[in-house]
């Protein structure tokens, strides 16, 4: 997910406070698919969990985040952030690399 749509979806189950919110009912809000949904919220632990029946999320307010979309919304872009990084770090590598290689011809 994007993080816009990482956004659209902890705002969008934080309105919906403790009672929680269906995934049926946040994929017709955000317009992402279910599938992508369930993946998502089921992968981010510290943002979310489910309700009694499994259908249901709320934002976990007992996590590492107590519940702050604003805090959760900091980490996120920071895990973006660090990601680039390393994606340019590995660029980088591999076009010394290949220069290296190519020079040595």
């Amino acid at each position: 997910m994007d993080f816009n749509q990482t956004k659209q979806i902890l705002e969008t189950v934080a309105s919906h406070g403790k009672s929680g919110c269906g995934i049926i009912t946040l994929a017709n809000q955000t317009n992402i698919s279910q599938s992508q949904l369930r993946e998502f919220l089921d992968s981010n632990n510290d943002f979310f969990c489910q309700l009694n029946n499994k259908s249901t999320y709320t934002l976990n307010a007992f996590g590492k985040y107590k519940g702050s979309v604003e805090a959760m919304l900091q980490s996120v872009s920071e895990r973006n952030e660090k990601t680039k990084l390393n994606q340019l770090i590995l660029v980088a590598c591999v076009a010394f690399a290949f220069g290296y290689f190519v020079g040595g011809i």
